[in-house]
Order: structure tokens, then sequence, then C-alpha cells
């Protein structure tokens, strides 16, 4: 029996990739993390109540899981109109829960995970920056002090969405030179996928055009899919091993993150500046 933690199983990307997982392997048990209800009926989905926006919610969720774990997909993540909302905690919204949760998620449960294991956290080639990787959709990431990151700050909401997905490429790295040996960690990116709820904090018109306006581009070679991206997550989560661990997967292929992404100072930065703000080293 394979047991794999997921967040974000309930719509965009997540939800066909959690039923690919579970339809490629009849001894899946899958361990779902949602907000409210049962986002997957199905005999082997367990479903965990929790907020990622709530650290206090994290930790009780990880207090539920008592089994080895092969495996944590990343999954959730959301993008803000601005850079100034926060979590229960008083954290930015973004790069609380696209970052600071993940990362205690993980910590708490590091004793659950088995070899071979695998992690998987969903990021984004906006963290690139530039017109190829964003169409000039989303501003560059700003990188700063972790603190200041992750507290309001002035970054435009899609900045700070840039600058969080940059955050998810420095801890998968941080976690590839901890986690035990047979256990791996990667980053895994759809590329521009429409259709998604990730705008769902934008107005109206606004989700609109990301819902109903850009899924006509997936003819383009630039626009991928929902339930193909999915498969492709499915396929970096349970497939055959991608590559080294810390690699950044771009759909179905390991490549080179952006150059900036390649900093293992600001990793470690990272690494002590969440394990602060978490608090996990108090629980």
């Amino acid at each position: 029996m394979t047991t794999l933690l997921m967040t974000g199983a309930s719509r965009g990307i997540g939800r066909p990739a959690a039923e690919r997982l579970l339809a490629d392997d009849p001894s899946l048990r899958l361990i779902v993390v949602a907000r409210s209800g049962v986002p997957l009926d199905h005999p082997r989905v367990t479903t965990i109540t929790g907020d990622l926006a709530s650290l206090e919610s994290v930790r009780a969720v990880a207090a539920q899981i008592q089994e080895p774990l092969q495996g944590y997909v990343g999954n959730a993540g959301l993008q803000m109109k601005t850079a100034t909302s926060t979590t229960a905690d008083g954290f930015e919204t973004t790069f609380g829960v696209n970052v600071l949760a993940h990362y205690l998620l993980i910590r708490l449960l590091w004793g659950r995970f088995e070899a071979p294991g695998r992690i998987v956290i969903t990021g984004s080639d906006s963290h690139f920056g530039d017109f190829r990787h964003n169409l000039g959709l989303v501003p560059a990431p700003q990188w700063t002090d972790v603190n200041r990151l992750a507290h309001p700050n002035l970054q435009k909401g899609r900045g700070a969405y840039a600058t969080s997905k940059l955050a998810v490429l420095y801890l998968v790295h941080a976690l590839a030179r901890r986690l035990p040996e047979g256990v791996d960690a990667y980053t895994f990116t759809p590329g521009f996928t429409p259709g998604t709820g990730l705008v769902r904090d934008e107005g109206a018109l606004g989700r609109l055009v990301w819902t109903g306006v850009f899924p006509l581009l997936r003819a383009l070679p630039a626009v991928n899919t929902v339930d193909v991206a999915g498969a492709q997550l499915a396929a970096a989560v349970a497939g055959p091993r991608p590559g080294p661990s810390g690699s950044y997967i771009n759909r179905t292929e390991v490549e080179r993150s952006s150059p900036e992404s390649y900093d293992e100072e600001r990793e470690e930065q990272l690494w002590r500046a969440a394990e602060r703000l978490t608090g996990f080293a108090r629980v």
C-alpha cells in the first residue's frame, strides 16, 4: 500500500492529478487536505479538514497522520490581488500559503516519510520573470529579506506570487540537501495553464478572461490544459524517477530553472527564516 498526502486536490490541476494517481495505482491510498467538504468521493481517499492559511490548522492536520508516507504533493497555492492581505498568523497570504504552510507540514511529518518517497511542490515558470515564460502577465520576482516577504508589503499581487514560487524552488533545493536517502524533492511547473482557480481573488472581468478567454489559446504550444497538466503532475509524483533530487520538472521534462533560483545562501536563509516564522523549533 502506497500512501500519499496531497493538498490542492479539489480544483485546478490537482483534481485530475489525484484521479489519475488513484486510477493508475489500485494500491494507492490518498490523504487529502481540504478546507471543507469531500473533494474526492473515492473509497481510497481520506479527507482531513485543514486550512493552509493557519499554522495552527497545519499542525492539527499533521497530528492526525500517524502512518508512513511515501510522498507529499504540495499542489495548493494561490495568487492574490495585492500583497497586503494576511493569514491567520499575520503573514502575507501568498507567501504564507505557498511557502510557509508547505514547509511546516513537511517538517512536522519528517519522520513519516519512507523511501522510496517523493515530495513534489507545484511551482510556476513565472519565477523566470521574462516574457517568454509569463507572456508579460506577471511581474518578475523581487527577492529581499524573507521576513519582509513573509509580511504584508508593497509588491503587486502577481509579483508576490512570482516571488513565492521562486521561494518554492529555494525550499525544494534546501529539502533535497536534508531529506533522508531515497526520499526526493522536486518542483513541478505545468506552464501557462488557464482555467484553474488560481485567480479567484481577481475581479469578475479577470476571472472571466482567465477561465473563459485564455483557455481558447490552448492550441498554442506555450499553453497547457488543466487535464493534461494534471496528468503531468501525477507522472511527476508517481512515474519513473525524473532526475536528481531538487530538480525542476517543466511539464514532463527536467530542465534548469532560472539562474536566480540557484542560490544556496538564499536557500539557507529561507530555511532558517521559515523555521523561525513557523515556530517549528518550539513544536
